[in-house]
């Protein structure tokens, strides 16, 4: 209850506003019937038509009340809701942000929006409503069955006793749906995840004929949702139905008791009415506790699979230390190991060392470990031994803003965000001048196609990079990393999507911008490393060749002279 009162505690003026206005329909609810009776019982005695027309505005002027305050109610329940609810949906999305990549490697972005949107829409009725109508409910019925005691017993009695044992029977199953309704949230997880995953992929299901295996995974999983569905609806719904049939037998009772009463002339026509009205009123609050009874159920499925994403931890931990030394960073990997999986080893004893403002080149095949060496400068994952050192200490001790402040890598995957073109290229970083990006996309060839934008910097983009050719999005990738001033810039590949006369253009503009940091470029062309100070060649996750790259061309049995003098490039693929 404390998690979920921290959500409604930034409301609480609102929902206390929210109980006032509850409270008051409430009590023109009970006042209602009265009026009723008064008006019978006097037209039943012959009243002057005075006092039933004022009996008959005074109700009309109550109803209308009632029903203006039922909208307010609906309109501030329903903000109290959102309000809440956005809250904490902010809250997870920035708590997966943090999560390490080991969390979304096993993760779609399908899943996760079910996550984050999903689950706590299923909330949004319980931070809403549940408590303000659980309260409003119980005083009701305390306001009807209090008055009933005042006007006859017996049926009071009969009206206690059906009021208590709903009660007492929907806390007793409370939690009975909860189980089932986790499991539909989970299952409608999965579908969502199938969903994202084949339509962000579906160049390769198109192409390759898998429409019709998608559409069968697609059908399984929505025969899953819906028969976990439907046992978690008929779980939630034996409350309900449980009134209804209790209800049926108080009422009978009830109508019985009444009709004798005042055939026996213990009370009048119009008590009679009240009696039937109090009755007919009671399974409001009775249906209404629940209905919110199924509501907690979905509530509760949905705050046990939030709290248990918040209860996550990333294994990257921050450091303490929020500086480094100023100028280009060195670099050093002391027998450094690491695997995704334990029985699967990616990197070897891994030593090598860079020193401040020297540029290194990392060769080697598919699988070799080239990109995940590159990871693991930027705390992406956790080394399993070892220690990684940038401008001479140790980057697990570092904080991390303090390491991305100072580390820039250019990966090849590009993210458009839906946003300006100057948004875009800054992170919506507003503290970048567009002189500075003018110069910067000047020196990477970038100018002319920010020219022909029909608005330039405030071109609007859409998000997925489609409006972005191979080579441009490379460029793009590049700016970005340059307009932060880094101080080490790892470049994944930089030239291997682009034409030979752009990757010249590049080579010119990369050699100009890291003139002033380190730089660690992973190849796929070896002209790529025309300009680098020393090479690393990796094979299986080991180091099969380290040092200066004049040395190492010089040398004729190294294995990066053999690949220079045979020009099998494809040997690196």
């Amino acid at each position: 209850m404390s998690w979920l009162f921290q959500y409604l505690k930034p409301v609480r003026g609102r929902l206390i506003l929210l109980l006032i206005m509850l409270l008051t329909s409430t009590g023109l609810q009970l006042v209602s019937p009265q009026i009723v009776q008064h008006f019978i019982d006097t037209a039943a005695a012959g009243g002057v038509i005075g006092s039933l027309i004022q009996l008959a505005g005074l109700y009309l002027v109550i109803a209308i009340a009632n029903q203006l305050i039922s909208v307010a109610v609906s309109y501030f329940g329903n903000d109290i809701s959102w309000r809440a609810t956005n809250q904490m949906r902010g809250d997870l999305l920035k708590h997966c942000l943090r999560l390490d990549m080991k969390f979304h490697n096993v993760r779609t972005p399908g899943e996760m929006i079910e996550r984050v949107d999903g689950d706590v829409t299923s909330m949004s009725n319980f931070f809403a409503m549940f408590i303000v109508q659980v309260i409003g409910s119980f005083v009701l019925l305390t306001g009807i069955l209090g008055y009933m005691f005042t006007l006859n017993v017996p049926i009071a009695i009969v009206m206690t006793v059906f009021t208590l044992m709903s009660i007492l029977f929907m806390v007793f199953i409370r939690n009975l749906g909860v189980s089932s309704s986790k499991n539909e949230r989970e299952s409608s997880a999965a579908l969502f995840g199938l969903i994202e995953e084949r339509i962000a992929g579906i160049e390769d299901v198109q192409a390759n004929g898998h429409v019709p295996y998608v559409m069968n995974r697609f059908h399984r999983l929505m025969r899953s949702v819906f028969l976990r569905g439907k046992k978690a609806w008929m779980l939630r719904v034996i409350p309900w139905n449980s009134t209804v049939i209790m209800f049926t037998l108080a009422v009978t009772a009830v109508l019985l008791l009444g009709v004798h009463y005042y055939l026996d002339g213990v009370i009048s026509l119009g008590t009679l009415y009240l009696i039937y009205q109090y009755t007919q009123m009671l399974n409001d609050p009775i249906e209404l506790l629940g209905d919110q009874v199924q509501e907690f159920q979905k509530a509760k499925s949905g705050m046990l699979r939030s709290r248990e994403l918040l209860a996550l931890r990333s294994e990257i931990k921050d450091g303490e230390e929020d500086q480094l030394p100023e100028g280009a960073l060195g670099l050093k990997f002391e027998k450094v190991n690491f695997s995704y999986h334990e029985d699967k080893p990616v990197l070897q004893n891994i030593s090598f060392a860079i020193q401040p403002g020297e540029r290194l080149g990392i060769i080697g095949r598919t699988g070799s470990g080239k990109s995940s060496l590159s990871r693991l400068v930027l705390r992406l994952y956790n080394i399993d031994s070892g220690v990684i050192r940038i401008g001479g200490k140790d980057i697990t001790q570092l904080t991390l803003p303090a390491l991305y402040r100072r580390v820039g890598m250019v990966t090849q995957d590009v993210q458009l965000f839906d946003g300006t073109l100057r948004e875009n290229l800054t992170l919506f970083d507003s503290s970048v001048s567009d002189e500075i990006i003018k110069e910067t996309t000047g020196r990477l060839g970038l100018s002319h196609w920010i020219d022909e934008q029909p608005q330039g910097l405030d071109t609007h983009l859409a998000a997925g990079g489609t409006s972005l050719s191979a080579g441009e999005a490379q460029l793009f990738a590049l700016t970005r990393v340059f307009l932060t001033n880094p101080s080490l810039v790892i470049l994944d590949e930089p030239s291997s999507r682009l034409d030979a006369a752009t990757e010249t253009m590049l080579q010119v503009a990369v050699d100009r911008l890291m003139s002033h940091c380190t730089g660690v470029i992973i190849a796929h062309r070896l002209a790529t490393l025309d300009q680098v100070d020393k090479i690393i060649v990796l094979g299986d996750g080991k180091i099969l060749e380290f040092g200066e790259r004049e040395e190492l061309a010089a040398n004729p049995t190294s294995h990066y002279a053999k690949l220079l003098s045979t020009g099998r490039e494809e040997e690196l693929a």
